[in-house]
C-alpha cells in the first residue's frame, strides 16, 4: 500500500477526490518527496508518516500526508494532530527568512471491512466542560474510508479499482454480478486487493503470471467454483 500511494498520480488523486470532488486541481508534477520520519525530541516521538509531499504549483504551497490505517483506533485522531504538529514544527526549524509556514494536510486512509466507529475529532475523546468550550481547541480528522456512505470521484483508473473493488467485496456487491464493469485491472492493484480483503478467488500465482487481470472472467470462475461445492 506505501508503495502505491507513493506514486504521485495516485497520491494527488486521493486529495482531489476528498477536497474537491474529483476536479483535478492539484498535479502530481508538482509533488516533491519530504523526509517521512516525524521526529519531536519534546514528545519523544520517533515515528514515520505514510507517505508525505511537499507541493508548489507557483499558487499554492502545502504539504500533504496520507496515513494507511487497516483497522479502526481511537488513538488516530491524536496520532494525525501530532502529525501536524510536528511537520509544523520541523518545517519551522528550517525557515530562517521568518515566512509563512505552508499548510499541512494530512488524509487517513482507512481500508478495514468494519465501518469506522472511533472518534473523527478530538472533542469525541475529551471531557469538554461548557465553561470552556470556547477556548477549547477541537481537531478534525480527515478520513476517507472503503466502507463508508460516500462515493469519491476518482481520476486515476487503478485507484478506482483498488477503492471500489474493494468496498464491492466487503458489501458483497461484487457477488451478484457487478464485476464486470471493473473490466481489465492491473494485478499490481489486485495483490493490494487481495492483502486487504483475503478473498481466496484471487489467486496470486495467476497474479505473479499476468500484468492485467479480466474481473468477469475470475468472478465466472468464482461462482463455478462455489456451484460445484
Amino acid at each position: 500500500m506505501k508503495e502505491f500511494l507513493e506514486n504521485n498520480a495516485y497520491f494527488v488523486d486521493f486529495f482531489n477526490a476528498y477536497f474537491f470532488d474529483g476536479e483535478r486541481v492539484l498535479k502530481p508534477e508538482n509533488c516533491m518527496e519530504l523526509d517521512s520520519e516525524m521526529n519531536d525530541s519534546n514528545m519523544d516521538l520517533e515515528k514515520h508518516v505514510d507517505v508525505i509531499r511537499k507541493y508548489n504549483d507557483g499558487n499554492l504551497y502545502s504539504a500533504f500526508i496520507i496515513e494507511n490505517q487497516s483497522y479502526a483506533d481511537a488513538s488516530m485522531v491524536v496520532r494525525a494532530a501530532t502529525y501536524e504538529y510536528v511537520a509544523y514544527e520541523r518545517m519551522l526549524k528550517k525557515n530562517r527568512n521568518n515566512k509563512k509556514l505552508p499548510m499541512v494536510n494530512i488524509l487517513v486512509f482507512y481500508t478495514g471491512e468494519r465501518p469506522w466507529n472511533a472518534a473523527r475529532q478530538l472533542s469525541e475523546l475529551v471531557e469538554v466542560d461548557e465553561r470552556f468550550e470556547s477556548y477549547f481547541h477541537d481537531y478534525k480528522m480527515n478520513l476517507i474510508e472503503i466502507t463508508g456512505n460516500t462515493s469519491y470521484n476518482f481520476n486515476e483508473e487503478d485507484v478506482y479499482n483498488l477503492f471500489y473493488i474493494c468496498r464491492s467485496i466487503y458489501d458483497q456487491s461484487i457477488y451478484e454480478g457487478t464485476s464486470n464493469h471493473f473490466g481489465l485491472v492491473k494485478s499490481s492493484v489486485l495483490k493490494i486487493v487481495k492483502t486487504l480483503t483475503d478473498v481466496e478467488w484471487l489467486d496470486l500465482e495467476e497474479l505473479e503470471e499476468k500484468e492485467e487481470i479480466e474481473m468477469c472472467e475470475v468472478e465466472k470462475r468464482w461462482l463455478e467454483v462455489k456451484l460445484k461445492g
